[in-house]
């Protein structure tokens, strides 16, 4: 339709040539009104817009549709609140604010309150109306007063001057307005960073496009896809099998290629041990025995476990079980106290032995030596690193 595309030319050109002037969104309004009632536009109208403000009313109470109600408002919650934070971050991240979300999800609350006695929808935050917000220069929550005010008495007094409003200005101003949070950017870091999570950003903002103006499943579908990741990352964590470096430290064996001591193994679990990764940790707890078979001793390095489950604390005990059925004896190190508390209360670090816990590797290691003939000391990995001529890596 040509006229509708003339106009949106023109309220684009105002705006652009405006783009410095917080006043340019009015004037592309007044002007392209002008023009649609002075020219007899026929495109799509603003139209008739009800004249007043709606009544006080306290709201009805049927308890007996709370259960029919309950779920819906459930989902319409999370929606609502998954929306508004979605829109916030994106701004306070243009603008360099911090965001308070507490505060946020207060004001959210506050606002579907005092809506209900208006008989309102679902209060939320509004992608658009906060992208026009932001871009006419405001910068702190007094602005949405102001705009509640003049909305007020656009209601009450202004509402026959918009009957000639084209609504192709409106889609412009919107669509300006959303462009300059549309940043590419962060998708290149993120997929630099991670391809998973960049893949994730690229697939919530295809199916945001695609079912818009529906966003709320384009935000579901990434707050699915960034669970399941977590998920599928915390379930595999990042588990080292130790060896002493030349420069002293112990360190990841295979990531400096050294070799493994072949009677004192020492495992460092880089995640929670819950019920999602103790499978993972007990596979690897015996995939070590596999490849030692004169394994006698392991030590588990648990200062990267920063909680532990039920499922955890039971998947303790069975490998402690398993492994002394074959006299191979398991000790503990650098346990955080949030770990030691849940073996603790369950009595499962009775179970293990006191006497199986250490501050430190090196303090397990001196522990066990001592049980060993001396002359092992001397040759063990874990004690001094020997570099092997063929190929460079370090072994017994």
């Amino acid at each position: 339709h040509s006229p509708t595309v003339g106009m949106a030319a023109l309220a684009a050109a105002i705006l652009v040539g405006l783009r410095r002037r917080y006043g340019k969104i009015l004037v592309a309004v007044a002007v392209t009104t002008l023009c649609s009632w002075a020219l007899g536009f026929d495109g799509e109208v603003m139209g008739d817009i009800p004249r007043g403000l709606p009544s006080i009313q306290l709201p009805r109470i049927d308890f007996d549709i709370v259960p029919q109600l309950l779920t819906g408002a459930m989902v319409l919650t999370l929606i609502g609140l998954m929306e508004a934070m979605s829109i916030a971050k994106t701004i306070a991240t243009k603008s360099k604010q911090h965001i308070d979300v507490n505060q946020e999800l207060i004001g959210q609350g506050m606002a579907n309150l005092v809506g209900s006695l208006f008989q309102s929808y679902a209060v939320s935050g509004s992608f658009s109306r906060s992208a026009i917000n932001y871009d006419t220069g405001a910068a702190t929550g007094f602005s949405s007063v102001v705009c509640s005010l003049v909305v007020m008495a656009t209601l009450l007094f202004l509402t026959p001057l918009l009957y000639h409003l084209p609504q192709a200005t409106l889609a412009v101003i919107i669509i300006l307005a959303v462009l300059s949070f549309i940043r590419v950017k962060p998708l290149l870091v993120a997929w630099r960073v991670s391809r998973v999570d960049g893949a994730t950003a690229v697939v919530t903002f295809v199916v945001t496009l695609a079912f818009a103006p529906q966003l709320h499943i384009g935000i579901f579908s990434g707050v699915l896809l960034s669970i399941g990741q977590y998920l599928f990352r915390t379930m595999r964590p990042h588990v080292a099998y130790l060896a002493r470096h030349p420069d002293g430290p112990l360190v990841d064996a295979n990531a400096h290629g050294l070799a493994l001591d072949q009677r004192i193994a020492i495992i460092r679990f880089d995640g929670r041990l819950y019920f999602g990764a103790s499978s993972f940790f007990e596979d690897k707890v015996l995939e070590v025995v596999s490849r030692l078979p004169d394994l006698r001793y392991i030590i588990i390095d648990a200062g990267g476990i920063n909680r532990i489950d039920a499922t955890g604390e039971q998947t303790l005990r069975r490998v402690v079980e398993d492994l002394r059925a074959i006299d191979v004896e398991v000790y503990f190190t650098r346990a955080k106290q949030q770990f030691v508390e849940v073996l603790e209360r369950s009595g499962a670090i009775d179970y293990i032995g006191r006497d199986h816990f250490f501050d430190w590797n090196q303090h397990a290691l001196e522990h066990l030596w001592d049980q060993m003939e001396p002359a092992y000391r001397a040759r063990c990995p874990l004690n001094v690193a020997t570099p092997q001529a063929e190929s460079g890596s370090w072994m017994i």
